[in-house]
């Protein structure tokens, strides 16, 4: 009994290492091998004219079956370079542009064995407006009946200018503020908060 735990635990360090590089060596061939896997590109909107705004969602990911050896697919699907769109030009209204294979940012030795989709990035361009609105504080406290009366509210700046689409910074009246607690205070209270509840795709210059 002694001699087979001498065997398994003499050397153990070396022989942790021996397993380990034979564990590499597996996965070295293993990945050099040609594989098909689905890969997700993100979509990077640029080149977007000052006089516009983009009033709809982000476009969700496009994805593609791309072949190539283990290594370099692996590589590619956890980091996967943005596909570019430029929004040279546009002006109001919907727009729309396909997608194929031949726009994916694919290394050189991949390649797209098959586009999944979506094959439409689609948009609504809104003129871009810009206002100037006064901000909105928000002061709560953990129980109602405890609050106590709040002699002055001094915000600086008392007020903001919001950019975005036109359709969106209509219906603002005001910016509000992130809440700040009042539980426990008596005397002067300072806090550095930012905007809570702004529109997407609007913000504060």
């Amino acid at each position: 009994m002694s001699l087979l735990r001498g065997l398994l635990l003499e050397n153990l360090g070396l022989k942790f290492v021996a397993l380990l590089l034979s564990v590499l060596v597996y996965l070295n061939a293993r990945t050099d091998r040609p594989v098909t896997m689905i890969v997700s590109f993100p979509v990077a909107l640029q080149d977007v004219p000052d006089s516009v705004a983009i009033a709809s969602a982000v476009p969700p990911p496009v994805q593609a079956e791309v072949r190539g050896t283990g290594k370099q697919v692996l590589r590619l699907r956890f980091a996967p370079p943005p596909l570019s769109i430029s929004l040279a030009g546009v002006r109001e209204g919907r727009y729309e542009r396909s997608i194929n294979a031949a726009d994916l940012p694919v290394p050189a030795g991949l390649q797209v064995e098959r586009l999944l989709g979506p094959r439409m990035v689609s948009l609504e361009i809104d003129r871009r407006a810009r206002r100037r609105l006064p901000v909105a504080a928000r002061l709560e406290w953990t129980q109602t009946t405890a609050a106590r009366p709040v002699g002055s509210v001094l915000l600086e700046p008392g007020s903001v200018v919001v950019s975005g689409p036109a359709g969106a910074v209509a219906k603002l009246d005001s910016v509000g503020l992130a809440t700040v607690r009042m539980d426990g205070r008596r005397d002067t209270l300072r806090a550095r908060v930012g905007p809570h509840g702004l529109p997407e795709r609007c913000t504060i210059e």
